[in-house]
C-alpha cells in the first residue's frame, strides 16, 4: 500500500512483520540456550528506553554488564514512551523502560517522575486547558503529554515541537516561550531555567516492562536484575 508518499503495511503485512520479530526472538533464545549448555552466556539483549532511562540507569548498567558478559551483544533503541511500549509488544526488543500506563505489559517500578513547567525569567503555572500557543516541547514531552492526557480537552497542535530535550531547554533559555518537561530529564541537563507547575498535574511511574519476566532469556534476566538494582541505588 502506498499512502502520502510513504509505504505503509497492510494488515497482513503487519501480521507477517510481527511473526518475523517473534521468530527472531525465538532464534535468539535458542542460541542462548545452546551456549548455556557450555556454561557460557551469549546472544543478544535488546532494550528500548525513553531517554531518561538511558541517562540515569543504562549509562551505569551497560559497562558493568558488558564486563561480566562479554559475549552478549546489547542492542539499544531510544524512543517516546508509546514507541518503547510498542517495540516491547511487537517483540522487537526483550525489555523496555517506559512510563505508565503499561498497556497490559508486565512491569516493575524503577522510579517516579512528574512533568513540570520551565520558564526563563520566573516561575509559572502553565494551564494546558487554556493557552498552549507559546509552548516549546521536546518530542518525548509532547508524546508523553498526549498519552497522559488522552480524553481531556487539551490542544497541543500550536506548540513548537523539537527533537531533543537539550534543544527545548536552549530554545526557552533564548526566550522562545515556556515549556513542560520531565523533572528527572531536566535534572540531567545543565540549565538556569526557573521551575514551576502545570495544570493538570502529571505524576508518572517509570518502569521496566516486558511481556513476562519469567519467560525472559537468561541474558535478558541478568540485564533486568542489573537495571532494577541500579534503580534501587538512585
Amino acid at each position: 500500500m502506498y499512502k502520502r508518499g510513504k509505504l505503509t503495511l497492510t494488515d497482513v503485512g503487519k501480521e507477517i512483520l510481527s511473526l518475523a520479530y517473534k521468530m527472531a526472538d525465538l532464534e535468539n533464545r535458542l542460541y542462548q540456550t545452546a551456549y548455556e549448555e557450555n556454561h557460557m552466556m551469549a546472544g543478544t539483549v535488546r532494550i528500548a528506553t525513553v531517554p531518561i532511562g538511558a541517562s540515569l540507569i543504562l549509562s551505569r548498567v551497560l559497562p558493568i554488564f558488558k564486563k561480566q558478559f562479554p559475549c552478549v551483544q546489547v542492542e539499544l533503541l531510544e524512543g517516546t514512551p508509546l514507541e518503547v511500549k510498542n517495540m516491547v509488544m511487537d517483540y522487537q526488543v526483550d525489555i523496555g523502560i517506559s512510563t505508565s500506563p503499561y498497556m497490559g505489559l508486565s512491569h516493575k517500578l524503577l522510579m517516579k517522575d512528574r512533568m513540570i513547567s520551565i520558564n526563563r525569567d520566573k516561575s509559572v503555572k502553565i494551564d494546558l486547558k487554556k493557552d498552549t500557543s507559546d509552548l516549546v516541547l521536546c518530542r518525548v514531552a509532547h508524546d508523553s503529554l498526549s498519552e497522559q492526557l488522552t480524553g481531556q480537552s487539551i490542544d497541543l497542535s500550536h506548540s513548537l515541537v523539537v527533537e531533543a530535550a537539550s534543544t527545548q531547554i536552549n530554545m526557552i533559555e533564548e526566550g522562545n516561550g515556556r515549556g513542560i518537561i520531565s523533572e528527572l530529564m531536566l535534572s540531567t541537563i545543565p540549565n538556569e531555567l526557573v521551575r514551576g507547575t502545570s495544570n493538570p498535574k502529571m505524576e508518572m511511574e517509570i518502569s521496566l516492562i516486558t511481556h513476562d519476566f519469567d519467560e525472559l532469556s537468561t541474558a535478558a534476566k541478568e540485564m533486568s536484575e542489573m537495571i532494577l538494582q541500579r534503580a534501587q541505588e538512585q
